[in-house]
């Protein structure tokens, strides 16, 4: 299992680099080896979360399960995106709904049930709300709906005005394990924001074909 995983992270990491490399240098296969790196990514993903050190003394939550399959089903529909493949719409909805209002809602009923206090309670629940606003958030501006700008507004205030702050004042729990764990989740952060900022940026039109009288209108403003 482990020599697996490791080999699994080394082709990923492989075909991520030498896609930054082809692509900042125009090189022919570019695209293929971009597409190679999001299958590689979809099946590492899983593999990665899922992996116990402990082996079988301490299972894996459900809700990782369900997580690291979100997580990998997004990023198929990530790369269709890139690759202008058809599907990409379904597998991105799929994900992102599964991660928001399966996912996450799961994640958050395995803390509260570990940390008791209202404090911790309140904090949690904060951070899981934020989590679901700009997953949805951003899913409905992928798909063009009304109310992503106003869904996205309210997961920073209740993630970085809410849970990070409460979190960096709890005085419950010691600067190290601080750090180490914020270390982790603005990582995360960052890497999920300049994924979901790439994305975005793609998205230069609308995923469903416009009529000839949206297209007209288009024209005219």
């Amino acid at each position: 299992m482990k020599k697996g995983i490791n080999i699994i992270g080394f082709v990923t990491a492989l075909l991520l680099f030498m896609t930054v490399v082809m692509k900042s240098n125009h090189l022919p296969g570019a695209g293929m080896v971009m597409a190679l790196s999001g299958f590689a990514i979809s099946v590492y993903l899983p593999f990665f979360l899922l992996y116990n050190p402990n082996g079988s003394e301490t299972p894996v939550n459900s809700s990782i399960k369900i997580g690291a399959l979100s997580g990998s089903v997004l990023n198929l529909g990530i790369t269709f995106k890139f690759q202008h493949w058809p599907g990409a719409s379904v597998m991105i909805v799929l994900g992102l709904t599964s991660f928001a209002l399966i996912f996450i809602p799961l994640f958050l009923k395995y803390k509260l049930n570990n940390e008791g206090s209202e404090r911790k309670t309140l904090m949690n629940t904060l951070g899981a709300s934020g989590l679901t606003l700009f997953a949805l958030g951003l899913l409905f501006k992928i798909m063009h709906w009304p109310g992503a700008a106003v869904m996205l507004g309210l997961s920073v205030l209740f993630l970085f005005c809410g849970y990070f702050l409460m979190y960096l004042l709890d005085k419950s729990i010691d600067n190290d394990s601080k750090t180490i764990y914020l270390r982790k989740a603005f990582f995360s952060i960052i890497i999920g924001s300049i994924v979901a900022t790439c994305l975005l940026i793609d998205l230069n039109r609308p995923w469903f074909k416009q009529s000839p009288a949206q297209a007209m209108l288009e024209r005219e403003k």
